[in-house]
């Protein structure tokens, strides 16, 4: 799955500079760039590891034909579904020819006596939508946490101290509850 951040792709739109810099206790301006890219990584980080997505996105699934199938994110809605007929055209399928389920974590799309597509074709279905709620405090103040890690962390070795290669303990306690888990 593809997505495309719809307006500014920051960190910083879920998490503020001033918020973060409260949070690290910084009082100067001196690395406002460079803890801007931090809070940036870790909200990536956070939303890679939950599914979820905190700003206003467009997504896009690429399937090489018509089957049922899980979204594998939260999605808010379906607004297209385009796909490349057997002669290898590309069609936009009405919107009666296909129903999902956004209330379900993750989003479900069935299709309805679907045409044939393109045989010899990679991606031949492209469903398009968005995405995207706004944080609650326990994922602001895990991307925080995870922001905080980062910066005090700024060498991917430390010597002398073993490193973990995935995200600290206690955040994840915090996101696990929000993960969306796709068993499929």
């Amino acid at each position: 799955m593809k997505f495309t951040v719809a307006d500014n792709p920051t960190g910083t739109n879920i998490v503020s500079l001033a918020d973060m810099k409260e949070f690290l206790r910084v009082d100067h301006s001196d690395e406002d760039t460079t803890i801007s890219e931090i809070i940036t990584s870790a909200a990536i980080a956070v939303q890679d590891y939950t599914g979820r997505v905190f700003v206003s996105t467009t997504y896009t699934l690429n399937l090489d034909y018509f089957h049922n199938t899980e979204i594998p994110a939260e999605i808010g809605s379906v607004t297209s579904v385009t796909y490349y007929d057997s002669a290898n055209a590309e069609q936009t399928l009405d919107a009666s020819k296909y129903y999902y389920d956004a209330s379900r974590e993750p989003a479900r799309i069935a299709f309805l006596d679907p045409p044939s597509t393109f045989d010899d074709r990679f991606n031949a279905v492209t469903i398009t939508g968005g995405m995207g709620k706004q944080a609650i405090p326990p994922i602001k103040h895990a991307i925080k946490m995870l922001a905080a890690h980062y910066y005090e962390n700024r060498r991917a070795v430390i010597v002398g101290v073993r490193s973990a290669s995935k995200i600290p303990l206690g955040i994840e306690a915090i996101l696990n509850p929000y993960r969306i888990i796709s068993l499929v």
